[in-house]
């Protein structure tokens, strides 16, 4: 069973004069405290409320980055428990894609979608400021958490659970790509690429992680990459 948070708002949009609902999502980029970064689906950069350190809307004020982002539709089990939501963003020269590399795809970090009128947002000048009757209390806010991760030259896509019953750890945390794992996260010659020390590391000292060199040393069957997948596409699982 499915729903659609904004099919019900579609319906109320009639009702309220020159106001319409509006996806934000706020993605938090570290676990070791708070890194909010703002997003809002939307075609220019828009004013909204920003969440305290515990995921709650504030009266505080901060601007929402505006990308062409989507969600799928909330899905539901027998036993009326959601299940899981698809945050995607566009992969337009891979800046994004880039910066969640560099922090494991964000797995297992929290994702707040917010749900918000446009009327209700914060009132200012300028053509950040949307709002005209100003209510930060006017929302419906959803927690996830980032469970895994897919791109390709187009988007990325984000799959988020409501809970995470494993706290700070994802199974089996490896990133699907042609690299070895080891050496993109410098853990060459450690005890996952060498535990019995059978590597020359003074004839090789560091590695690229390409299969092609993992033969070189000897050590391809503890080569930590999958040579086998598509060139264009990194899965995260």
């Amino acid at each position: 069973m499915t729903y659609d948070v904004n099919a019900t708002f579609s319906r109320q949009q009639a009702r309220i004069s020159g106001s319409y609902p509006i996806d934000m999502f706020v993605f938090n980029a570290t676990f070791s405290g708070k890194e909010y970064y703002y997003f809002v689906n939307n075609n220019s950069d828009m004013v909204g409320y920003a969440l305290s350190n515990e995921g709650a809307v504030t009266s505080a004020t901060t601007t929402y980055t505006a990308l062409p982002m989507k969600r799928s539709q909330q899905g539901t089990n027998t036993s009326g428990e959601v299940s899981t939501i698809d945050v995607t963003f566009p992969n337009t020269n891979r800046v994004i894609e880039t910066f969640i590399q560099s922090r494991d795809y964000l797995r297992g970090n929290e994702v707040y979608v917010i749900t918000m009128f446009s009327v209700n947002l914060p009132t200012g000048t300028g053509a950040k400021y949307v709002g005209s009757d100003p209510d930060y209390r006017a929302n419906i806010k959803e927690k996830y958490y980032i469970d895994s991760v897919k791109s390709n030259e187009q988007e990325i896509t984000f799959n988020c659970k409501s809970k995470f019953d494993i706290r700070k750890i994802v199974i089996p945390r490896r990133k699907y790509s042609h690299e070895c794992a080891w050496a993109l996260n410098n853990a060459y010659l450690g005890s996952q690429c060498d535990p019995n020390l059978t590597v020359d590391s003074g004839t090789y000292p560091t590695c690229d992680g390409t299969l092609e060199q993992c033969r070189q040393r000897d050590n391809s069957k503890r080569y930590g990459g999958f040579p086998g997948i598509m060139r264009n596409t990194i899965w995260v699982r």
